[in-house]
């Protein structure tokens, strides 16, 4: 039997947790709106790594993908196209993947400071050859993956996941959200 304050402090957790995770994501939207198709996904990824426990963090994942898909088919006017689709759909594979590797490789680092680097390199290396491989399982593996325009992409989610990770302190500090629960140490939500 839990008490109400007990019932109480589950309640506030989970409204906390649903409160980052609708901020990422609105956050994605800015990212996705602003830079057209270059979501920081990989970013997210590793945050979500970092931040919250398994089920959350893939939630915000997977959120993070769909909001990015439904600005560029609606704001940006993507075309519905078979190619279009498949592309998105490999976008959502590789930041899925590029949370697991973030999941993955954290465990084994002992300092926070080097989890936060490991969990971000892990992410989008993973993201970016998972986007590779798709593009050369389908022919195209063309100017989008040139060193400059990977470079660019990495800049950019280096960029928005020392924000992310920055908002985050924030929200602890201001009792928005509990301190980081990471998926890596974390068996379940």
């Amino acid at each position: 039997m839990t008490t109400g304050t007990a019932a109480t402090g589950a309640a506030s957790e989970t409204s906390g947790t649903n409160l980052w995770i609708a901020l990422i994501a609105g956050l994605t939207v800015v990212g996705s709106y602003g830079l057209a198709c270059v979501a920081p996904l990989a970013a997210v990824a590793a945050l979500a790594a970092l931040t919250l426990r398994r089920t959350e963090g893939l939630l915000l994942v997977l959120i993070a993908w769909i909001v990015n898909q439904a600005v560029g088919f609606v704001l940006l006017s993507y075309p519905h196209t078979a190619d279009t689709y498949a592309w998105g759909a490999a976008i959502g594979v590789a930041a899925v993947l590029g949370y697991g590797a973030a999941v993955a490789v954290t465990p084994v680092v002992t300092s926070r400071l080097a989890a936060v680097l490991v969990a971000f390199a892990a992410a989008f290396a993973v993201y970016q050859l998972a986007l590779y491989a798709f593009g050369v399982a389908t022919g195209y593996a063309g100017d989008s993956f040139s060193l400059s325009v990977v470079g660019d992409v990495l800049v950019i989610n280096a960029v928005a996941y020392v924000g992310f990770l920055l908002l985050h302190r924030v929200a602890v500090a201001l009792a928005l959200v509990k301190p980081a629960q990471p998926a890596a140490t974390t068996a379940s939500a």
